[in-house]
Parts: structure tokens; sequence; C-alpha cells
């Protein structure tokens, strides 16, 4: 009599439970490593996000002029406001590139309401007009701006001083949805 060929039936199951573990052990592992690099790319968008905004911010003070008009020494084209509901906001008259006929432009930058607005007016002078509002930065837990004076001291609100149109320089307090705190400071003479 020859030997039966085959497996029994307890090597089958054997061989099927191995599979199952197998099989479960590699669906985490992959479902963790999938789970990690949504997580990478989330981060990398909000600092992304984060780097444009900065962007923004730095070309504009960078590019600030003191004055709108440079027969008016104490005409001042910075400009802070504090409001009541919390939000701050400061205002500039930037220069545009060469190649841009205007040559002026107002721009603002605005904390309110959990965001940071870019403010721009489509005419310098004009203050009757409201301004076009690009959200930069959504879901903030809180923003805040402030300006450094002629002593070296942090202001909560910009008013010219003697012989000083501009600050000297412009801090952006930010606290991100999930409470990390962002600081950003820009020199602008």
């Amino acid at each position: 009599m020859k030997p039966a060929l085959g497996f029994t039936l307890m090597e089958v199951l054997v061989a099927l439970v191995l599979l199952a573990l197998f099989t479960l052990v590699t669906y985490r592992a992959l479902d963790s490593v999938l789970q990690a690099q949504q997580r990478a790319v989330a981060e990398m968008e909000r600092w992304q996000t984060l780097a444009s905004a900065f962007a923004w911010l730095e070309s504009d003070l960078a590019n600030a002029v003191a004055r709108l008009d440079p027969r008016d020494p104490a005409g001042s084209a910075f400009r802070s406001r504090n409001e009541s509901s919390g939000a701050t906001q400061f205002e500039l008259v930037r220069q545009l590139p060469e190649d841009i006929d205007a040559g002026l432009l107002r721009v603002g930058y605005r904390c309110a309401q959990h965001a940071l607005l870019r403010l721009v007016w489509t005419e310098a002078a004009d203050d009757g007009q409201p301004p076009r509002a690009l959200s930069l930065l959504q879901g903030l837990g809180g923003c805040s701006f402030r300006y450094m004076g002629l002593n070296g001291e942090w202001l909560a609100a910009w008013l010219p001083q003697a012989g000083q149109l501009l600050p000297r320089a412009v801090e952006l307090n930010l606290v991100e949805a999930g409470g990390t705190p962002v600081r950003r400071v820009w020199r602008l003479q």
C-alpha cells in the first residue's frame, strides 16, 4: 500500500492561521506607513502655507515707503489699528517693481477671526474704497502684531515718532490651531 499524498486537515488549518497572521501584520504595518505619510504631507503643507504668508509679509515690508507724498514730512504711509473686537491690522504703501506702471501699492495685514488676511487697495491714496482680502492663514488660535519703536521697545500700536515714520521692525505672533506658537520679526529700516 502506498502512503497517501497531500496534507492533513490540521496542517491546512495551521497554514491558514499563519497566513492570516502574516496578512494582519502586513496590513497594520502598511496602514501605519500610510498614516505617517498623510501626517507628513499635512505638516509639509502647513509649513509651506506659513512660508508663503511670511514671504508676502517680507516682500511688502522690505519695500515699504515712509511717505506717500514726499512733500508732506509728517505724512506717514504706515498705519496700525487695534479694534475693540481684538482684531489688529496695519497698512503700508509699498514700492512695486520697476516693470509695473503704477509704482506704489497700498497693502495691509489683518489678524481677525482666527485668520491672517492680506489686504490690497487698487489706489495707494484712496481711503474710501474697501480692499480686496486674500486669506493667507486660516484656523489660527491667535494672531497679533507689534511694532518696534525708536528705542527698541515693542508697541501694540504704531504712531509715527519724531523723525521715524516707519517702525524699526514688525512682529507677528501666531498661535496655530494645535497650540503651537509661532513668532516672526521683520526689520523695516
